[in-house]
């Protein structure tokens, strides 16, 4: 007497249902700055592949979104400094931004930091590097509008791979 569905068995709904994980976990962490989100969902996909090559997407699909993956890695850094400078901040805003959220991961609550640590970094970098309260705020702004139109990049990447993968596979 079987009492589990013979399609448990199956390694294309193992391999799926992992997928799945990987999907989830990847586009929630897409919406923290400077996590690896997309990095994640294409794991997922590389797994799945590997699990199940006959039934997966391509190689060729792997790659490209290997490609957009590392491209929106480095517009999360770019957007964030370039979003500053655009809002009149020296190179010292830029690259506070930048350092505003790296640091931020390490410091609890990381959700709150995440988002002001590039707006923060951005001010104090411009504080020290003399700017004025005024000039030194509209770098921070810059940053933190930098830091969500390089959310919202990553966020579409992601749901891109996701889709994709259904359509391509």
């Amino acid at each position: 007497m079987q009492w589990i569905p013979d399609f448990v068995s199956s390694p294309t709904f193992w391999a799926m249902s992992v997928l799945w994980v990987f999907f989830i976990a990847g586009f929630i962490l897409t919406i923290l700055p400077i996590a690896p989100g997309n990095f994640i969902v294409l794991g997922g996909i590389v797994i799945h592949k590997l699990w199940v090559p006959c039934y997966s997407v391509s190689w060729e699909f792997i790659f490209i979104m290997l490609g957009l993956s590392l491209l929106a890695m480095a517009g999360d850094y770019a957007l964030t400094y370039f979003g500053a400078k655009k809002f009149g901040a020296t190179w010292r805003g830029g690259v506070g931004a930048i350092v505003g959220a790296i640091a931020a991961i390490f410091i609890p609550p990381q959700l709150l930091t995440l988002i002001l640590g590039p707006l923060i970094g951005a001010i104090v970098f411009e504080l020290v590097g003399g700017q004025e309260w005024r000039k030194a705020g509209r770098a921070g702004l810059g940053s933190f509008l930098g830091g969500i139109a390089a959310t919202l990049a990553k966020v579409m990447l992601s749901a891109i791979m996701i889709i994709g993968f259904f359509f391509y596979n």
